[in-house]
């Protein structure tokens, strides 16, 4: 019974692979559910899309992630990359952690649980990272183009304030957060390690076969 439940949850986790895992938002372009499979570029593109906007991309590709700017700003020097923009690349390899922990969890399902514990265990972690780091550089997203408006709109402009209004506004609609499918992925895993550490479903059964006899 218990083997059972990890299974269903395993199976339930390597499922929600499948479904939007996070979203991009970005002002004039949209919204993109992100799957998956669809991780590691989506990432990729916004992180490309990011420096490009802050002045430290390649320069072969016109930014689509443009706040307004005034001329006459402040020509400093572009803000260093916050470490979560830096190690972008990291989600996709928690995302895939994650799916790859699902799947050896449910293969410990059918073999042994001793396999699950710890699979399921590192499936969590990965998740659970995927998270964080998906909060971390949305907050980080915004700071950085906020000190490129700043930094884009001097003080001396008669229409800085202009510009920083429409920027902030452009700025507050960008976003990037976790959809459902990663709760679901990582929750689902979670329960699993929870189940197989707790072994919380044999001990009912134990406990209820127990109590049969001494009635008798």
């Amino acid at each position: 019974m218990e083997r059972g439940a990890v299974a269903v949850l395993a199976a339930l986790a390597a499922l929600a692979f499948f479904l939007p895992l996070f979203s991009i938002h970005i002002p004039l372009v949209g919204d993109q559910e992100v799957t998956g499979y669809e991780t590691a570029s989506k990432i990729r593109q916004l992180t490309r899309r990011v420096r490009s906007a802050t002045g430290q991309g390649e320069g072969e590709q016109k930014p689509s992630i443009k706040p307004p700017k005034m001329p006459g700003g402040e020509s400093s020097a572009p803000s260093s990359l916050p470490i979560s923009i830096r190690f972008s690349w990291l989600i996709p390899v928690f995302i895939i952690g994650a799916f790859i922990g699902a799947l050896l969890t449910l293969l410990g399902a059918l073999i042994g649980l001793g396999m699950s514990k710890i699979t399921g265990t590192l499936g969590t972690v990965s998740g659970i990272l995927a998270l964080v780091h998906l909060t971390a550089m949305n907050s980080d997203i915004h700071q950085l183009l906020q000190d490129t408006l700043e930094r884009g709109t001097g003080d001396r402009n008669p229409l800085a304030g202009l510009a920083r209004a429409l920027g902030n506004a452009f700025i507050n609609n960008l976003d990037l957060k976790p959809g459902a499918g990663l709760y679901v992925l990582t929750g689902a895993l979670a329960l699993a390690a929870i189940l197989v550490y707790s072994r919380i479903i044999s001990r009912i059964h134990l406990g209820g076969g127990r109590g049969g006899p001494e009635r008798g």
